[in-house]
């Protein structure tokens, strides 16, 4: 095995090897800014009623469903009102983590839709994806994680 042995001497070299160890024991400014594009992507897809992810459309509510439901024929498949799925969506952050989350117990089954083994009611309910984030999203966080890393 080869082996590559490095020894630094100097006060200017360690001293800006301990500035990055410093910067990097807390990313919160990076995250925070990472959680905001995480909740834009949702926000975004919520309002187009698409997969955040790969843009697909949202399955139509279903005749039954609008049967029961008249005042939904011809509205947004998830409500955006004030006490709705849409206004639920927080993004938090931390110092080496960043997430988007939703309080309302419906939430899940929403973004992943319904399973053979649950009630008929709701095993019904296909999947309307509204976390995630694509390619561009994943773009803008390299840029926050490169512009952080410049800053250093």
């Amino acid at each position: 095995m080869s082996t590559i042995s490095l020894t630094l001497e100097g006060t200017g070299v360690i001293t800006i090897l301990e500035q990055l160890v410093e910067r990097f024991n807390d990313l919160s400014e990076p995250m925070d800014a990472i959680a905001a594009v995480m909740e834009g992507a949702s926000e975004d897809a919520l309002a187009d009623q698409q997969s955040p992810v790969d843009g697909s459309p949202w399955p139509a509510l279903s005749d039954n469903y609008l049967k029961r439901n008249p005042k939904r024929v011809g509205g947004q498949i998830l409500q955006a009102t004030a006490g709705g799925l849409a206004a639920s969506i927080a993004a938090d952050s931390g110092d080496f983590w960043a997430q988007i989350a939703s309080n309302k117990p419906y939430a899940a089954i929403h973004n992943f839709g319904g399973l053979p083994e649950m009630a008929p009611g709701p095993a019904a309910i296909p999947q309307r994806e509204y976390l995630g984030i694509n390619r561009d999203n994943e773009s803008e966080l390299l840029v926050i994680l490169g512009d952080f890393l410049l800053e250093s």
